[in-house]
């Protein structure tokens, strides 16, 4: 007969980082009965969350076998309880909404990454299917003179993946700090933590030289959470890459469903606010939109809909996305310090980690199993040799 793990009882705990991981980190962690502070270098949700466009690629939990696409399609399924679980708490709907996705390939290079997708998916049990420029006529119409230009002068394809989602970013985040406040999470704002260590019953960290102690202390904060102390050693297991995206407003939306060419997509809300991204630059932790690309962006949507050359700009804005140098979040407890915890370096796939991230971290602080494995995420892996 299997033992299970005795849980342990609630305890107290800092979340260092108010974007997406750090926020469900705390609700979770807030609804097991733990006294939660929540502490934010700045606004909460104004990070590197703010910038995501909302869109949750397709996954499957139950045929997944590599640990990314089990905690993908764990954080996939629990998309649509959590999204009513905001509701009820905050009275805000995120805009969760499974409008599929088209994936186009305009060149040999984009085309070729495609067909391994497609087998990727296929692997998956994830359904993919590849369409023709008519099925395009009829779905999305105000693309297809763009996509039979692009037919004109090269070898093009289309794949239809209707378990694609998206959600309202910004909603999505307004949601999570109001659920917080409203099960008991305490949050600071414009509150820089510059210093951890721990004590001998747990940790603390520091703000201009006030300290805060808990049970426990969990660092969520994105591309910084390696530069907050020496002791981590993880400096540089954390490589910022920004990101840009560019937001416009029609009176309706332009698109039914989300459009990928690439690693560009555009994204029409039902609201009429259009997402257009996005981009891989390395800047190191230099966060601010450019000309050059927002211009690119800009050339980019409007030759697939030109009607959104005259569509009013709401707002262009970066965003540092954390990578770690196996391609795999840190999740975890850090090695040799205790009570100290770590979720981060999900990369571009953040707001879709997040419930699963903070459920599974949960599990493993309170001393139970959690449904996905998280050794292949163990912190201190992902640290670059010296």
């Amino acid at each position: 007969m299997t033992l299970r793990p005795t849980p342990l009882k609630p305890f107290s705990v800092i979340v260092v980082g108010g974007g997406a991981i750090g926020l469900n980190v705390a609700l979770e962690l807030a609804s097991r009965g733990c006294e939660v502070q929540l502490l934010d270098r700045g606004t909460i949700g104004d990070s590197a969350s703010r910038v995501a466009a909302g869109i949750l690629p397709p996954a499957n939990l139950q045929s997944a076998t590599d640990p990314i696409d089990q905690l993908r399609g764990l954080s996939h399924g629990l998309f649509p309880s959590l999204a009513e679980r905001l509701a009820n708490l905050s009275s805000i709907d995120i805009g969760l909404r499974r409008c599929g996705g088209y994936y186009l390939g305009t060149t040999p290079g984009e085309i070729a990454v495609m067909t391994g997708m497609v087998q990727y998916w296929e692997n998956l049990n994830i359904q993919c299917e590849r369409v023709s420029i008519d099925h395009l006529r009829k779905r999305e119409p105000r693309i297809c003179p763009w996509f039979a230009k692009q037919s004109d002068s090269n070898d093009t394809a289309a794949w239809w993946v209707p378990d694609e989602y998206q959600i309202r970013t910004p909603d999505y985040l307004r949601a999570l700090q109001i659920a917080c406040q409203k099960t008991g999470v305490a949050i600071g704002e414009h509150t820089a933590v510059d210093r951890l260590r721990t004590t001998k019953t747990g940790a603390a960290v520091s703000c201009e030289n006030r300290w805060f102690e808990a049970d426990r202390v969990v660092l969520c904060g994105g591309s910084w959470s390696g530069l907050l102390s020496p002791e981590l050693r993880l400096e540089r297991s954390l490589i910022p890459i920004r990101g840009q995206i560019l937001v416009l407003k029609t009176d309706h939306p332009l698109l039914r469903s989300i459009v990928n060419v690439g690693n560009r997509y555009v994204l029409c809300r039902d609201d009429g606010h259009t997402i257009i991204g996005s981009c891989e630059e390395e800047t190191g932790f230099v966060c601010e939109t450019t000309d050059g690309m927002i211009d690119a962006l800009h050339r980019f949507a409007v030759g697939m809909l030109p009607e959104l050359e005259s569509a009013m700009v709401v707002e262009r804005c970066a965003g540092l996305r954390p990578l770690t140098f196996d391609g795999f979040p840190m999740i975890g407890k850090v090695p040799d310090i205790s009570n100290v915890y770590i979720a981060a370096g999900h990369y571009r796939s953040g707001i879709h980690l997040s419930p699963a991230t903070a459920v599974c971290l949960a599990d493993v602080m309170m001393g139970q199993t959690p449904q996905v494995d998280l050794e292949p995420f163990r912190v201190g892996k992902q640290q670059f040799a010296s």
